[in-house]
């Protein structure tokens, strides 16, 4: 008895030249577009706060809206609150939207609350940090803070805005620093940030929101009553340095907080008398990133930043 045996199909596979076809299937890869994409990552946006927090299970209250009103895919594409704007930015982005720059997709951060999470500032030397993960040429950033007059209680529109620095054009960078001077402010207020491509129209938004507290102003500072040094090193891999000094005796208090605004430590929290001191944070069981120390002395404050980086 004779087999029969089957003749393998043919589907054409063997004419295929798959070099080229591989090769092809790269290329295309390659040249597909990239969109520009960022927010400021210090002090830290909205958006870029509740990405930290967990989009499915954020555990601020003002987060967890923003996620039952606008879902949590916005949050997964924190980087791509934008317009093609053209300079044109108060056309594209109306008053009451401007956090999440005029896109219904990103309605969520628009909401006028008081408990939005937010960093601790103070007036003076600053560094804002966009954070780009595809960078671009830039025409220039623009940063503003709102008026003295604005409360946590009113939309965040352009007249409540004035503008801090608008920076030179300058080449496509993953990050961006950004130095400023804070003004005399109390209590909550929006550092709102615009990053304009020089390459094309598009351009990004972010709304950050800070805490001065009750510091005073740089006016008001007795410069030679307290003086806070930078903590070195920075950045540092377990435990860093905080030196300052005190002409007179006050009580003093150091605490370090992460970007999402937590106090993750107090360093000092006592009367001192006029000194040179120095205390050391211990950062091992936190997780790497950006922290800041906030130094009240009296009357004083002042917030300085720092980055563990295991």
């Amino acid at each position: 008895m004779k087999m029969k045996i089957s003749k393998p199909i043919n589907f054409g596979l063997n004419q295929w030249n798959w070099p080229k076809l591989i090769c092809s299937t790269l290329l295309l890869l390659i040249i597909q577009p990239v969109s520009s994409h960022g927010t400021v990552t210090s002090p830290a946006s909205r958006v870029w706060n509740c990405r930290q927090e967990n989009p499915e299970r954020p555990s601020s209250d003002a987060c967890r809206t923003a996620v039952a009103t606008h879902g949590s895919q916005p949050l997964y594409d924190w980087n791509a609150i934008s317009q093609n704007a053209g300079s044109q930015h108060m056309q594209f982005v109306p008053d009451g939207n401007l956090a999440s720059g005029g896109n219904s997709k990103y309605g969520g951060l628009d909401q006028v609350r008081s408990d939005w999470i937010a960093t601790p500032v103070s007036p003076g030397p600053f560094t804002i940090t966009w954070t780009l993960t595809a960078p671009h040429r830039t025409l220039y950033y623009d940063v503003y803070i709102t008026k003295e007059s604005w409360t946590p209680d009113q939309p965040l529109t352009w007249d409540s805005l004035e503008r801090l620095v608008r920076t030179s054009p300058s080449p496509a960078e993953s990050r961006t620093d950004i130095p400023v001077t804070l003004p005399n402010r109390t209590g909550k207020h929006v550092i709102y940030s615009v990053w304009q491509r020089s390459d094309s129209p598009e351009a990004f938004y972010s709304a950050s929101d800070v805490d001065f507290g009750d510091s005073l102003s740089n006016d008001e500072f007795d410069n030679s009553s307290a003086y806070l040094k930078s903590n070195y090193p920075n950045p540092f891999s377990t435990t860093s340095t905080i030196a300052y000094a005190l002409k007179e005796e006050n009580d003093v208090t150091i605490q370090v907080y992460d970007v999402l605004g937590k106090q993750v430590s107090t360093l000092v929290n006592t009367t001192q008398g006029p000194s040179e001191y120095e205390v050391v944070f211990n950062g091992e069981k936190l997780a790497n990133g950006m922290y800041f120390y906030v130094f009240k002395a009296g009357n004083y404050s002042e917030t300085k930043r720092m980055v563990l980086q295991k």
